[in-house]
């Protein structure tokens, strides 16, 4: 993710302010699966992707006790699985509340710091604006109340790097937080995000994959996904080549996840090479982390490549229907449709 630059004191531009929303978003895809919850059993159905499960169990829970921390952080995280706006605003009343009840609860902190930015993008520039120091107050206070939670840490090291400055952005207090972190690997990680942040992609990858996270999921999460970014910002940059290779040896060490065949079904595709893409494309589906992928635009324009234009039809749809994804992205889906036949019943 590139660094964005500090603005003045008027408005931030559109691009700068969407992107730190994106950025916002992405909390919540960096530490997908890792170890956020006490609760062994809200993790296994968070590691498992079984979010209906996760939020009905959370709401029983919390119709039994209101402020229970870990069933408020359980509701927040299965309302970011979808593109429903009021089951996020639910999760942020019930956050609010807990905090109310609970101001010493990390978790829901946490959980209105993640909610409310992903909530305030969806409504657009005013909202998100006008949200962020919120956002930021919120993750500040996650991390002080667990400097030992390393998602916390993370989040907040992510928020100083992608805001602008005027809404508290700043290089120097990512890395302040960066070295503050509890063992010497979670300092290089952090390091390694913050060279990410600066384009400095050569010495980022190599701090990430020389690193070994041993039993420490959350951290090891976070390498896969900051290493997948570089691979993205690479292949962004034009540089297939040097962004082929990431996305192979994620593959490699992570089989079962969706990013390494993703990443790889994309690059093949911008290289015209559709009918492999399709290939890796249809392997991420199946895979664990599908949700956190716009897999089914890029399959779709790989099927209509290859002139498969019922699948291609049917894929696009799928992506329109989610929700999830680009504007841009969105709005191409929905023009491909038309000569298609439109969206499937």
């Amino acid at each position: 993710m590139a660094a964005i630059a500090t603005v003045g004191p008027a408005m931030p531009p559109l691009s700068t302010t969407l992107r730190c929303a994106a950025a916002i978003v992405a909390l919540l895809a960096v530490s997908a699966h890792a170890q956020l919850f006490k609760d062994p059993a809200l993790q296994a159905l968070y590691d498992a992707e079984r979010v209906a499960d996760l939020d009905a169990v959370a709401r029983k829970r919390l119709a039994d006790k209101s402020d229970d921390a870990q069933a408020v952080l359980g509701l927040a995280m299965a309302s970011l699985q979808g593109s429903e706006g009021p089951r996020r605003e639910a999760a942020i009343t019930r956050a609010q509340a807990c905090i109310k009840a609970q101001p010493q609860a990390a978790e829901c902190h946490y959980a209105l710091g993640t909610v409310l930015g992903v909530h305030a993008m969806s409504q657009g520039l005013m909202k998100m604006a006008g949200s962020v120091g919120t956002v930021k107050e919120a993750l500040l206070q996650a991390l002080a109340l667990a400097p030992q939670w390393w998602p916390a840490r993370s989040a907040v090291v992510e928020f100083y790097l992608v805001a602008p400055g005027m809404l508290g952005g700043s290089t120097s207090k990512a890395s302040e937080v960066a070295r503050a972190a509890s063992r010497s690997a979670q300092v290089k990680a952090l390091e390694a995000r913050i060279a990410l942040a600066a384009e400095r992609f050569a010495q980022a990858l190599a701090t990430l994959q020389g690193l070994q996270p041993g039993t420490d999921s959350a951290l090891a999460e976070d390498l896969a996904a900051w290493t997948a970014s570089a691979g993205f910002a690479l292949l962004g940059k034009g540089q297939a080549a040097q962004a082929r290779p990431v996305f192979e040896r994620l593959l490699r060490d992570q089989p079962q996840h969706a990013v390494g065949a993703y990443g790889l079904g994309r690059l093949l595709l911008e290289q015209g090479a559709s009918a492999e893409a399709i290939k890796w494309l249809e392997q991420a589906a199946r895979s664990r982390g599908a949700a956190q992928f716009p897999i089914d635009y890029r399959l779709g324009l790989a099927l209509q490549a290859e002139g498969r234009a019922e699948p291609a039809r049917a894929a696009l749809g799928r992506f329109v229907a989610s929700g999830r994804g680009s504007s841009k992205a969105l709005d191409d889906a929905r023009k491909r449709l038309a000569p298609l036949g439109g969206a499937p019943a």
